[in-house]
């Protein structure tokens, strides 16, 4: 574990980046001198930079002793829900206490982010769409309003533009909740052109126009199906399942009722749990 390493995983979200440059560069050759180097400065990074070590510990222990991959990003999200649960316990505890913010964030404010069950009675579909150098997959998940798995599914969808993986996944996803009966529905995304467009506050990008009007003639009248913007740290179980069909490269749905890998498992889990990450927001 080095210096290289934390530098790789602070830059894992660079778009609102949780630990920031000024603090990795208070960093010396070793961990023991970094950690020295940032007490003495009193910045306020220390402990999310200890949460960060234990989490690469544990990724090194699991890459040794259970042979898994290291992942960096899986890495920093757990650091992440740690110290945003730690955040919460402390004011809860202390609740006259400010949390420490970094000065280069002085206007924005943080929130905690996270899956939150749908209303009694609902079901609640989370979609997502994802991009990489195998190409594009669509998965969702839905869930009842007691965070119990109904159905995830994924599939892969080749050379697709990133909106048609995640109008895709909408509409995949309707489709199962509407085949369990079900006359209330939550939908939830993380992609705001997608959650406008099927919500007519934008005009429909030509790339999604067929998909989008599928979906609106398909929801009966009487099924109550409501649809929302959610930030990606609370779509994790989808955006899991979106990934996971880039990995198998089915061009047909495949659907699960369980749950299958202890990964995905572990996400639903700390959906229940009402874990959070930590956003920065304008």
């Amino acid at each position: 574990m080095d210096k290289h390493q934390l530098h790789l995983a602070s830059r894992e979200n660079v778009s609102h980046q949780w630990i920031s440059s000024q603090s990795l560069s208070l960093l010396g050759s070793s961990v023991k001198e970094g950690l020295h180097n940032l007490h003495q400065a009193h910045d306020q990074s220390v402990t999310r930079i200890a949460m960060l070590l234990w989490s690469i510990w544990k990724s090194r222990n699991a890459m040794i002793f259970d042979n898994e991959a290291p992942k960096p990003m899986g890495s920093l999200i757990r650091a992440k829900r740690t110290w945003a649960e730690w955040q919460l316990r402390m004011s809860v505890l202390n609740p006259h206490s400010t949390p420490p913010s970094h000065s280069s964030h002085n206007s924005e404010a943080t929130r905690l982010i996270g899956w939150r069950s749908p209303p009694g009675g609902y079901l609640k579909l989370n979609f997502d769409g994802t991009h990489s150098s195998s190409g594009a997959a669509a998965g969702f998940v839905l869930r009842d309003w007691r965070g119990r798995l109904i159905q995830a599914g994924t599939r892969f969808l080749e050379d697709a533009p990133i909106l048609v993986a995640e109008a895709t996944a909408m509409r995949d996803g309707i489709k199962a909740a509407l085949a369990t009966g079900s006359r209330k529905l939550l939908v939830e995304g993380d992609n705001k052109i997608v959650i406008q467009a099927i919500k007519g506050q934008i005009h429909t990008p030509w790339q999604i126009q067929t998909l989008i009007q599928d979906i609106r003639n398909m929801i009966p009248p009487y099924v109550d199906c409501l649809f929302q913007h959610i930030y990606r740290e609370g779509n994790l179980a989808a955006d899991w399942m979106a990934k996971f069909g880039c990995l198998v490269r089915s061009v047909s749905i495949l659907y699960f009722s369980f749950s299958f890998h202890r990964d995905f498992l572990s996400i639903l889990m700390s959906d229940n749990l009402g874990s959070t990450l930590e956003r920065r927001v304008a």
